[in-house]
């Protein structure tokens, strides 16, 4: 009972969501700040898995539809790659937002604010078919630069 105990506090404490000693578990989930006008955003996070599933959707209120991206080069261009469901590997954490990996709000319905919570909604199907639906929160965080605007002479941080 303990041990059950000090595992959900733990778990509470960083930001986690995890249901079963078998369940994926989602933390670091974030997305920066908008700015007026801007109709996309990218939703960093990390998914870590023990068995072997398959990420088959994402979704949020905040967005009209979010996209997974996968990003390669090819013949020395960059390029990204929309991708209806990704493969997660066992024993494994993913991290999207890194290693070529971006989830991407599509259609934002609204400003995204520092420190404003959005829902976020994630399908994962395992190797046994179960299929689970966690949700979490990201926070919304503040950009290191992003621009407000280009003038003539003028270049400004937004913050």
């Amino acid at each position: 009972m303990w041990n059950k105990l000090l595992c959900v506090v733990l778990l509470g404490l960083t930001g986690s969501v995890w249901a079963g000693p078998n369940d994926a578990v989602v933390n670091h989930v974030w997305v920066g700040e908008s700015i007026p006008g801007q109709n996309s955003a990218t939703l960093e996070l990390n998914i870590t898995t023990v068995l072997p599933a398959m990420l088959l959707s994402v979704s949020t209120e905040a967005a009209d539809r979010v996209e997974i991206h996968s990003v390669f080069q090819s013949r020395g261009k960059m390029n990204a790659r929309l991708v209806d469901s990704l493969s997660l590997p066992a024993h494994h954490t993913t991290a999207f937002g890194s290693h070529k990996l971006f989830l991407m709000l599509v259609g934002l319905k609204r400003e995204l604010n520092i420190d404003d919570r959005i829902p976020v909604s994630l399908v994962i199907e395992y190797a046994n078919h179960r299929k689970q639906t966690i949700d979490v929160e990201a926070t919304v965080k503040k950009m290191a630069l992003s621009y407000k605007h280009l003038g003539s002479e003028e270049i400004y941080d937004h913050r």
